[in-house]
C-alpha cells in the first residue's frame, strides 16, 4: 500500500473539516503541513486563530501564518497582514496586504484602500482610489469586497 502524499493529507482534512471532525482535520492539516503543503500551513494558522478543534492561540496561529506566507501561500500573506492591522500595525498589515494582492487576491486590495483612508487627514487620497479601483476590477475578488470596494469609491465622489 502506498503511503499518503501530501495532497492526500490535505484532501482528507478539508474533508474532515466539511464533516465536522475538527480535530481530526486538523491533526490532517498538520501532517500535511510536515510534508510539504504549503496551504496546509495556513489552515493551521486558521485552526488556532479562531479555536477550532484547539485551544485558540493567536500567537502560534501567527506563527503558522507566517510560515504560510514565507511560503507562498497568498491567504497565509492575508491572513497576516489581518493579524498586524487588528493589532494596530498598520506598517506591517500594509506589506502583507501587498504582497497578497500581488498574488492576485483581490479583497487585499480593498483592505490597502481602507489602510489608507484610515490614516485620517494624512491620507494619501490616491492610494485609496487606486486601491479600490483594483478591488472592483480584480478577478479574485468576493462579492462582499467588489460590492464594500464599490461604496467606498462612491462615498468618495468615485464611480
Amino acid at each position: 500500500m502506498q503511503e499518503p502524499t501530501r495532497d492526500d493529507w490535505f484532501s482528507a482534512a478539508n474533508d474532515a473539516w466539511d464533516a465536522g471532525e475538527h480535530k481530526k482535520a486538523l491533526s490532517l492539516f498538520l501532517k500535511a503541513a510536515a510534508a510539504g503543503e504549503i496551504h496546509a500551513l495556513n489552515s493551521v494558522g486558521y485552526f488556532l486563530d479562531h479555536g477550532i478543534g484547539v485551544r485558540q492561540d493567536s500567537a502560534a496561529a501567527r506563527e503558522w501564518y507566517r510560515k504560510a506566507a514565507k511560503a507562498g501561500d497568498v491567504a497565509g500573506c492575508a491572513n497576516l497582514a489581518i493579524c498586524y492591522r487588528d493589532d494596530g500595525n498598520f506598517r506591517w498589515a500594509r506589506y502583507w496586504f501587498e504582497r497578497a494582492y500581488s498574488k492576485g487576491d483581490g479583497d487585499a486590495a480593498l483592505e490597502l484602500g481602507r489602510l489608507f483612508l484610515w490614516e485620517g487627514p494624512h491620507k494619501n487620497h490616491r492610494k485609496v482610489v487606486d486601491y479600490l479601483t483594483k478591488a472592483v476590477a480584480a478577478q479574485y475578488v468576493t462579492p462582499n469586497g467588489r460590492e464594500e470596494a464599490g461604496k467606498l469609491l462612491k462615498s468618495l465622489g468615485r464611480k
